[in-house]
């Protein structure tokens, strides 16, 4: 199913900063507000991704991913390089 070509790593990179931003933010969100989030989406094709990364967990040395704790400190250096990301972003377009 891959392109041949394209590099992975990077485009999984230059994806993933959106999808971890939601993510966080969601996991902070009322209850109510993430339920209402969650129904809108399709679970069943979210739990199929969680599924494909999990039978990779090794080979991405992601190991144990699901005793993984909270962490307020990751959590923070996601989201900051989730706005470095996105500004980098925008520079490259700005430039273009």
């Amino acid at each position: 199913m891959a392109v041949g070509g394209t590099n992975l790593g990077g485009e999984f990179e230059r994806r993933f900063y959106q999808f971890a931003d939601i993510t966080i933010r969601l996991a902070h969100a009322e209850p109510a507000e993430r339920a209402a989030a969650l129904q809108e989406v399709y679970g069943r094709h979210i739990g199929y991704i969680l599924s494909l990364l999990a039978g990779m967990a090794e080979e991405g040395d992601f190991n144990g991913w699901t005793s993984e704790k909270p962490s307020q400190n990751l959590e923070l250096q996601i989201l900051n390089r989730a706005k470095q990301h996105l500004a980098e972003r925008q520079a490259k377009q700005t430039y273009r």
